[in-house]
C-alpha cells in the first residue's frame, strides 16, 4: 500500500431481549507505536462464546485477551502468521481451561479478526461471527461460516458427497470453533488492498440472524459509525433479540478525510480502455498471421517470420488491454492481483447495497414495532421527541433524501431504545 488511511470506528455490544448475560466479547487494539503500523497494524476482533452462562463469557473473553496479547507480542515478522499464531494460542488457552475444570469442559467460542496495516487488510476466522467489507454499491462477506449449512452448500457446489446431517434442521450448528479440541484449523486470508471509502463490519450471529447482508451494508455505509452500530443492534432487538448482538464498524478514508480513491499506477495502455480496442487489436493480429501464412507459402521466410512475431506481440498487447479494462471495471488497483476485488467463486456471499422501497418500508415497520413494544412495556421516552423525529424522517423520504431519512429513523429508534426496561 502506498498510502496511510485515516480510520473512523465504533463498536456496540448488547445483551439482547432474552439473555441475562452477554457471552459476546470484542476488542479494538490500535498498534501502540507508529513503527508497528508496518509490521502489525490495528487489530479488531470479535468472539461469541458458547457453553451457557459464565462458561461462554469465559471462553470469549479468553479468546479476545489471548489474541490481542499474542498478536502484538509475537516474534513472527509476518502479520498473517502472527494472527494465525494468536488465534491458535487462544484455542489452546481455552482448551486448557476446559480440561482443568469439569464445568468448563468443551466450552468454545467463535473468533473473527480484522487487521488493517501498511500491507493492506487481513482476516482470521473460526466459527460464524462474520467480517464484511462494504465497497461502492456492494457488501462482501469476507469470512466463511463454519456451520453445517455452509459446509453442506460448499460440498454441493464442488460436487462432493453430501453430509448425512440435515442442513435445514442443524444448519446453524458450528463445525469449527475455538476451545473444544486441542487444535483447530484457523482460516487466515490476505493481505488485500483497502481503498478510501471501504467500510468493514465485524458482527456476531446475534446480528446476522435478524439483519440481511444488504441492510447491514446500507446502514454501515450511510450512517456515521457510532450511529450505525446503534441502529444495527437496535434492529436486532426489535426483530426478536433472542441472542447477544455485537458489531464493530471501521471506515477507511484518506488522511485528509476524503473518500477519493488514490490514482492507480498508470499502465502504458491505461488510455486504451474503450471496449472496442481489444477486438480491434485481435483482428489486426489475425491479419498479420494470415499474411504471414501467405508469405510463408510463397517461401518468403524472413517477412513471414517478422509478421508472425508482430502478430504475437499484438496478441499480448490485446491481453494486457483486456486485463486493465477488467481491473478498471472491478475497482481493483493491485498490479499483481489476477483476481477481481470480490472473489465470486468462493462460498462467501455478496449483496447489492442501495436504497429500495422494501428497505424504507422495513425501517418504518421497525419503528412502529419498537413503539408498540415501548408502550406495552412501559419504557420511558418522550412521545413528542419521537413524533418530531419521525416527521423529519418522512419529510426527508418524500424529498428522496434517503440518507437523511435513515438517520432520522435511526434517531427515532434510539429514542425508544434509550428507555428500554428489561
Amino acid at each position: 500500500m502506498s498510502w496511510t488511511p485515516k480510520l473512523q470506528y465504533a463498536s456496540r455490544s448488547d445483551l439482547g431481549m432474552k439473555r441475562q448475560n452477554n457471552e459476546d466479547a470484542f476488542a479494538i487494539a490500535l498498534c501502540p507505536e507508529d513503527e508497528m503500523w508496518f509490521t502489525r497494524g490495528h487489530l479488531f476482533v470479535i468472539a461469541d462464546g458458547m457453553g451457557g452462562h459464565e462458561v461462554g463469557e469465559l471462553a470469549s473473553k479468553t479468546a479476545i485477551d489471548t489474541v490481542r496479547h499474542v498478536y502484538f507480542k509475537s516474534s513472527l515478522e509476518n502479520a498473517g502468521e502472527a494472527l494465525h499464531e494468536a488465534m491458535s494460542e487462544a484455542n489452546a488457552a481455552i482448551y486448557d481451561i476446559g480440561t482443568k475444570n469439569r464445568d468448563f469442559k468443551r466450552m468454545g467460542t467463535t473468533c473473527s479478526s480484522l487487521i488493517l496495516c501498511a500491507e493492506g487488510f487481513l482476516i482470521g476466522h473460526v466459527g460464524d461471527s462474520r467480517v464484511y467489507r462494504v465497497r461502492d454499491e456492494r457488501i462482501d462477506q469476507l469470512s466463511f461460516d463454519h456451520t453445517v449449512a455452509s459446509e453442506h452448500k460448499l460440498r454441493s457446489r464442488s460436487g462432493g458427497s453430501a453430509s448425512n446431517i440435515d442442513p435445514e434442521k442443524y444448519g446453524h450448528v458450528l463445525t469449527r470453533c475455538l476451545g473444544p479440541e486441542p487444535t483447530v484449523k484457523v482460516d487466515t486470508e490476505g493481505p488485500f488492498d483497502y481503498l478510501p471509502g471501504d467500510v468493514f463490519v465485524l458482527c456476531s450471529d446475534g446480528v446476522t440472524k435478524y439483519l440481511a447482508d444488504a441492510e447491514i451494508g446500507l446502514i454501515a455505509k450511510s450512517l456515521p459509525a457510532t450511529d450505525a452500530v446503534k441502529l444495527i443492534v437496535n434492529l436486532a432487538n426489535v426483530r426478536g433479540g433472542a441472542d447477544n448482538s455485537t458489531v464493530i464498524i471501521v471506515r477507511v478514508s484518506n488522511p485528509d478525510g476524503q473518500k477519493i480513491k488514490p490514482a492507480p499506477k498508470e499502465s502504458p495502455l491505461s488510455s486504451l480502455q474503450p471496449k472496442w480496442v481489444q477486438p480491434l487489436l485481435l483482428a489486426f493480429a489475425f491479419v498479420c498471421f494470415l499474411v504471414a501464412g501467405v508469405l510463408s507459402y510463397q517461401q518468403w521466410a524472413i517477412p513471414a517470420a517478422g509478421l508472425g512475431i508482430l502478430g504475437a506481440i499484438i496478441v499480448l498487447v490485446a491481453f494486457r488491454v483486456g486485463r486493465d479494462r477488467v481491473r478498471m471495471i472491478s475497482g481493483s488497483t493491485r498490479e499483481n492481483d489476477e483476481e477481481p476485488s470480490t472473489i465470486f467463486f468462493r462460498p462467501y456471499r455478496t449483496a447489492a447495497v442501495r436504497f429500495t422501497q422494501g428497505f424504507l418500508e422495513q425501517m418504518r415497520a421497525a419503528n412502529q414495532k419498537q413503539l408498540a413494544i415501548a408502550k406495552k412495556n412501559g419504557w420511558k421516552f418522550s412521545q413528542q421527541d419521537y413524533d418530531a423525529t419521525m416527521a423529519k424522517a418522512e419529510q426527508a423520504c418524500s424529498e428522496k433524501k434517503y440518507r437523511v431519512a435513515l438517520q432520522e429513523w435511526a434517531n427515532a429508534i434510539d429514542i425508544l431504545a434509550a428507555g428500554i426496561v428489561r
